[in-house]
């Protein structure tokens, strides 16, 4: 059972709905208004596959017609700049291009903010965090209801997301997946200043976390992976050498082998014979090919890691393709 189900106050929510597009590429909008959000209201945004218009009276609302779902999870409160963020040539051109290639619809939100950017839940007295997790435990459950509402409007697959967030959007992204496992597919957290405290129910989906060892929350982030670890989590983690409170090439190709690998696991939502098991995802976490150093960003095969790095600076890396993006593979045997 989540622990949002702990508080659950009731509040009215008031609803508005909007679409809005350019020339190019069509971006639609849901509003979901709420007192507890920092601007008063969390904007949706959706952007399908090529920036192509939804039709709701045609095959768009009898059937899926997107494999799946892609979330790209910002710092803004501000929808005009979320929007822009999903357009083919905006800041993650990268995620875009994914999936339109891949045939997933992209989404977004404003950022309904709530926690603090410097401080981990393990940081806190027990009181002051309670008190923290009251709070954030409503405007999660605000944007529970309007990713709902957005996935009926919009006829999009309710779970099974994958998800990006970087800076205030991966601290949003991290508790929410901790909150909602159940619509979780693979989730990539890039940069977080804060962690929250690890939850159990988190570990049903596939997680990397990336950071830079200049990241304040670099610390922090080292203490979420090995809480995570001891809980059963299934985990890559990062921290990129003098990389501060920025993106990198490094992060991009690493969180791109991410993705690539999580999506031969999704399952496809416009086939209901789609034959496979997302939980085959962690068999190759579980029985790596290769193993990282997270300190010294140094790669080993699985077989010969142990002579070369302890325990707890390893780090599961289950194909080629993402131990080469991950740091420096070196065969010493």
């Amino acid at each position: 059972m989540s622990r949002i189900s702990l508080f659950l106050p009731s509040f009215a929510l008031f609803i508005s709905l909007s679409a809005t597009c350019n020339a190019a590429e069509h971006i639609y909008s849901l509003t979901e208004r709420s007192k507890l959000s920092a601007s008063g209201e969390m904007t949706f945004l959706v952007r399908f596959p090529n920036g192509r218009i939804f039709y709701e009276d045609a095959k768009d609302r009898e059937e899926y017609r997107v494999r799946g779902v892609l979330a790209v999870c910002i710092w803004s409160t501000d929808a005009k700049v979320v929007e822009g963020y999903l357009k083919a040539k905006g800041k993650f051109s990268s995620l875009v291009q994914f999936a339109d290639k891949n045939n997933l619809a992209l989404i977004s939100w404003t950022n309904p903010k709530g926690y603090k950017i410097g401080v981990s839940g393990d940081e806190m007295d027990p009181s002051e965090y309670r008190k923290e997790l009251r709070v954030y435990d409503r405007r999660a459950r605000d944007w529970e209801n309007g990713y709902k509402r957005l996935c009926k409007k919009y006829n999009l697959p309710e779970h099974n997301l994958m998800a990006y967030g970087m800076s205030g959007g991966a601290q949003t992204l991290h508790r929410l997946a901790m909150r909602f496992p159940e619509y979780f597919h693979a989730i990539h957290i890039h940069i977080n200043s804060s962690y929250d405290l690890v939850e159990e129910e988190g570990k049903s989906a596939l997680w990397l976390v990336t950071t830079g060892t200049r990241e304040y929350g670099y610390p922090a982030g080292i203490r979420f992976y090995e809480s995570a670890r001891s809980k059963g989590y299934h985990m890559i983690f990062r921290a990129e050498e003098n990389l501060g409170h920025n993106d990198s090439a490094a992060t991009r190709k690493l969180s791109r082998a991410f993705f690539d690998y999580s999506l031969q696991f999704l399952p496809d939502a416009r086939n209901p014979d789609w034959v496979g098991s997302p939980k085959e995802r962690f068999t190759l976490m579980q029985h790596p090919a290769f193993i990282g150093d997270h300190i010294n960003s140094e790669v080993f095969k699985a077989d010969a890691a142990a002579q070369y790095m302890d325990q707890d600076v390893m780090v599961p890396l289950p194909t080629e393709e993402i131990a080469k993006a991950w740091g420096t593979i070196l065969n010493l045997e």
